[in-house]
């Protein structure tokens, strides 16, 4: 009994001794910012194991959390500086009307003019975090199909020297950060325009999306298993950018574009969501443990976490198909009226002063 005291009182101070370890060397929110934006920029190499970063069982709870309310913070402040960029992009160079005082004195933003700018928003972030993905992991076997079968070889498994057990390179944990902020951002964004009285019909649902999401996301990173939440991330992230720069140029009227940029959203959102994601998926169920002398049920030896995990990844399947199935309807009536109508998975209200005659001069005085 006395040595089973002992063993297990050292066990808890090699436990709290690994953990103050990492701890020390765990870059605030701000270096790692700093270290990602030379790695992106070309001046620090991608995924440098001497950047290590602990993760998972490594982290404190307390620095993650704090960690990813900066982030958020961060994060809402670009957001909203995007945002204005946008709304300026749309009066200035598109002519779309711009905010006017409502007769209680707010400013409301006419509805066209809020479609372009979300759809701006949309556009910057993940034409941004998908060079980034592909900055940090382009050269990583794992994130690509054919090295897939490492992809699981994080969290429990840990068979990813020569990095030291729980820890991932800076730049890589900088986007998962990033990623985590900007859902936890939108939720709050979202919120904002409710309080604002701005109407939204899929409210809920994009709330809803924005949370589960976050949720997974950290849930990931608190598990260890972030090789194959960057892999999902990327699938998703490539289709958006040419949904939203259709939307654009539909906003805009300009010709061509928007059924060009529609055809290619559609291609690629049949081949990442439909083929590759399942396929990751079933790579993520036999990865866990299949390599580790840890797990002898193989396979069918995973945690109640593990199990969460792919069943969530998995009740996206559903979902993807019924949006391609909606994807399908717009080419549809794009075939028979020469032109890409709307997006039936808008995440915004249509447009109901679509068709502005050019605005002049005079009516601007008379604004």
């Amino acid at each position: 009994a006395a040595a089973a005291t002992a063993t297990a009182t050292t066990s808890t101070a090699a436990a709290a001794a690994a953990r103050r370890a990492a701890a020390r060397m765990s870059m605030p929110v701000w270096e790692l910012a700093f270290h990602a934006l030379m790695v992106f920029v070309g001046l620090r190499a991608p995924m440098d194991p001497t950047t290590a970063q602990p993760v998972g069982p490594k982290e404190e709870l307390s620095k993650f959390l704090l960690d990813t309310g900066v982030a958020c913070v961060a994060m809402t402040v670009v957001l909203l500086m995007i945002r204005s960029l946008g709304v300026s992009i749309a009066v200035k160079v598109a002519g779309f009307r711009p905010p006017k005082k409502d007769p209680k004195g707010r400013w409301i933003l006419p509805k066209k003019t809020k479609s372009f700018r979300d759809a701006f928003v949309e556009l910057f972030y993940y034409t941004c975090s998908l060079a980034a993905m592909c900055r940090v992991a382009w050269r990583e076997d794992w994130f690509w199909p054919s090295g897939w079968e490492k992809v699981m070889f994080d969290g429990r498994v840990q068979l990813t020297s020569p990095l030291p057990p729980y820890t991932v390179p800076a730049d890589f944990k900088f986007l998962y950060l990033m990623e985590t902020s900007y859902y936890l951002a939108g939720f709050a964004l979202l919120v904002l325009q409710k309080l604002k009285k701005e109407t939204r019909k899929d409210f809920v649902e994009m709330a809803a999306h924005h949370l589960i999401t976050a949720a997974l996301l950290s849930l990931s990173f608190n598990t260890g298993y972030m090789r194959i939440g960057l892999v999902v991330m990327f699938l998703h992230n490539c289709f958006d950018p040419f949904l939203h720069f259709a939307k654009l140029a539909k906003y805009m009227n300009l010709p061509l574009l928007p059924d060009v940029s529609f055809v290619i959203c559609a291609v690629t959102f049949f081949v990442s969501r439909l083929y590759y994601y399942p396929t990751a998926i079933w790579h993520a169920w036999m990865g866990v443990c299949n390599h580790s002398a840890s797990c002898p049920g193989g396979v069918w030896d995973k945690t109640p976490v593990e199990t969460t995990l792919i069943v969530l990844l998995m009740a996206l399947i559903p979902i993807h198909c019924l949006w391609f199935y909606m994807i399908l309807q717009v080419l549809k009536k794009a075939i028979m009226s020469m032109g890409v109508q709307g997006d039936v998975r808008s995440d915004s209200e249509e447009e109901e002063e679509d068709q502005k005659p050019p605005r002049t001069r005079s009516d601007e005085h008379q604004d």
